[in-house]
């Protein structure tokens, strides 16, 4: 059955509806998309041009043969076709306008997630190819082999499996009025990442063989368009199954699906026009939804039609709703647990009670405090389950594939907890360590050489420490709300920023970042897509890592570990106060004059 014009504009109405529902959680979930580069790449460029890495890197490869065959041809060089391809790549990193729209060579978190953020895992693999290619050093061919399993990993692992999860998101949303942030964990609930990694896989797989073809690419890519819907449904699915199911139910309907697709270039247009905020405040969840009710409209007609291999397609109430009748016989101990009285830690007053009522913070992990962390997070077990209880969330216990076999360190992982002042000083540690660790990696791949970043001498970035820490002790209250705390981790964490930079330019003289040219930056220091950042970043600190890792410290006896935090404040202040004296400045390190100096001159030239 063709879909037809008023067919497709019930379609679009059906996917305002749905994203009206859950609007601001659908543009985080798109936004977070675009800054892993698992979809809506053209998102993250919202205020510049990046040029194509692919395109740019394949240049430089063919500049480097041509300028190389020329020398050896003329005897006026002795440069090898190594050391070419390692100019063009250095000379391409320091000549890309990518840095003066989204902080490849300046910010602070920014730089976590701009080696994933450059398009795809393509044009990562490919710049680090060419640099082992260009690289003489064992160590250096070591380092860019590492970057680039790491790419691959985060590629198959992450960025394909992500697609699926938006997918699941998105048609939930259509029956149902809540989607619980816990729903992102969906694969692992069900204990199905790695078959929904291979499936994803293989449909992307067919797609680059596709585009050989050139003018096969649209039939293929039309044809397992459905795949991460069907993941998303039944994600345990045979990989190889779930590419001829999508195959199968899309005869007949690649034509519709094209049109619709051409149907949407008046938001393509309006992205350029708005500078692409259309499409992150708007058109990026609603292509999604719309896209979601082709999958629903298709799935039906197969079963109709019992197309081959439609019994697969069986989560039931992925659709519709289940009789409360069922509902109430499948968790009757909703109501119950609620109805108690929310347990209270005993012993707390005065300035202890204050501080683990307001900031989340006590001095030590005492019995009483366990009892009320499991006590919370039953709470929250048993409200998603009276959201179920009521229809307004996805009945979980009537889904096709269990989900009450989940992984125990994800079930018993919950974001309601109180922090330890232990706990936080080590992961003060643990998150500026990591900062620096990054930074390190990234500006090695970048330059070729060890740069020590930071205004300290030692392995720590503090800022990164610093945000995290006031994220989960000022924002304590607004745990329970991760919409309000998006927000407000924007705010908490551009004041922190800002101040930052301001302290380092009064204090030394110097810039360690710049966000001159940046769209909507604040004197260079503070820039929007950093702060939109920084609030994305802020929810996966809040809701799933900082509690991974408090629970791997709770692992060991408190005594042992105080020496080591002890330890490490002495070396660190020692550390600090020597840094005030001699602060740690250099090539790219203190670059941010430097860069805007340089721009102007090269500004200047170019007028002239």
């Amino acid at each position: 059955m063709r879909i037809d014009a008023k067919t497709r504009r019930g379609f679009k109405k059906a996917a305002k509806i749905n994203l009206k529902k859950h609007y601001f959680a659908f543009i985080l979930m798109c936004l977070f998309a675009a800054l892993i580069g698992s979809e809506f790449v053209t998102s993250e460029n919202l205020f510049g041009l990046r040029t194509d890495p692919v395109s740019v890197m394949l240049n430089g490869y063919e500049e480097a043969v041509v300028e190389t065959e020329t020398e050896v041809a003329t005897m006026t060089g002795g440069s090898t076709f190594a050391d070419k391809v390692m100019e063009i790549t250095h000379k391409i990193h320091d000549d890309d306008k990518t840095g003066e729209v989204f902080a490849r060579s300046a910010g602070t978190i920014n730089q976590v997630i701009d080696v994933f953020t450059t398009g795809t895992a393509v044009s990562t693999i490919t710049s680090v190819v060419l640099n082992i290619v260009g690289s003489e050093s064992v160590a250096d061919r070591i380092v860019m082999a590492l970057a680039s399993a790491l790419a691959i990993w985060f590629w198959m692992f992450v960025q394909l499996v992500y697609m699926s999860v938006m997918r699941r998101n998105i048609l939930e949303g259509r029956i149902y009025n809540k989607v619980p942030i816990n729903r992102y964990l969906f694969v692992f609930r069900t204990k199905s990442w790695l078959s929904c990694t291979i499936s994803m896989t293989l449909m992307a797989v067919f797609d680059v063989i596709a585009v050989v073809t050139v003018v096969g690419f649209p039939i293929v890519y039309y044809g397992l368009f459905m795949v991460p819907f069907i993941v998303a449904e039944n994600p345990k699915i045979k990989p190889v199954q779930a590419v001829k199911l999508s195959w199968n139910i899309t005869k007949g309907y690649k034509m519709d699906l094209f049109i619709n697709d051409l149907t949407m270039f008046g938001w393509r247009v309006l992205s350029v026009l708005t500078v692409g905020l259309s499409d992150l405040f708007f058109c990026n969840p609603y292509k999604l939804a719309v896209h979601s009710e082709f999958y629903v409209n298709i799935r039906k007609n197969a079963i109709e039609n019992k197309v081959k291999g439609y019994e697969l397609l069986n989560d039931r109430y992925l659709y519709e709703k289940a009789d409360m009748g069922r509902l109430r016989g499948m968790y009757p101990e909703a109501v119950n647990v609620l109805s108690a009285p929310e347990y209270e830690l005993q012993g707390l007053t005065g300035a202890k009670k204050f501080f683990a009522e307001h900031f989340g913070i006590v001095l030590w992990n005492t019995d009483d405090e366990m009892k009320y962390e499991q006590n919370q997070a039953s709470r929250q077990r048993i409200k998603n389950m009276k959201d179920e209880l009521e229809g307004l969330s996805y009945p979980t216990r009537l889904a096709p594939i269990p989900e009450s076999h989940k992984s125990g360190r994800f079930a018993n992982m919950h974001y309601m907890r109180h922090y330890s002042l232990l706990s936080l000083v080590l992961m003060f540690f643990i998150y500026s360590g990591f900062g620096w660790v990054w930074e390190v990696f990234y500006y090695y791949l970048l330059q070729g050489h060890y740069i020590n970043r930071g205004v300290m001498h030692g392995p720590w970035l503090p800022i990164y420490g610093a945000g995290g820490i006031a994220i989960l002790v000022f924002l304590f209250p607004l745990r329970k709300s991760p919409s309000k705390h998006f927000f407000a981790t924007m705010g908490l964490c551009g004041i922190l920023e800002y101040g930052t930079s301001v302290f380092l330019e009064y204090a030394f003289g110097a810039q360690w970042w710049n966000y001159d040219g940046f769209f909507l930056n604040l004197n260079g220091r503070i820039c929007a897509e950093g702060l939109l950042i920084f609030g994305v970043a802020g929810l996966a600190f809040i809701y799933f890592l900082s509690p991974l890792l408090d629970d791997v410290i709770r692992k060991f006896k408190p005594m042992k570990l105080l020496p080591v935090a002890i330890l490490l404040v002495a070396i660190f202040i020692s550390d600090m106060i020597y840094s005030t004296f001699k602060p740690n400045k250099g090539d790219g390190i203190t670059d941010g004059f430097a860069g805007t100096e340089n721009r102007i001159v090269q500004q200047t030239e170019e007028t002239q």
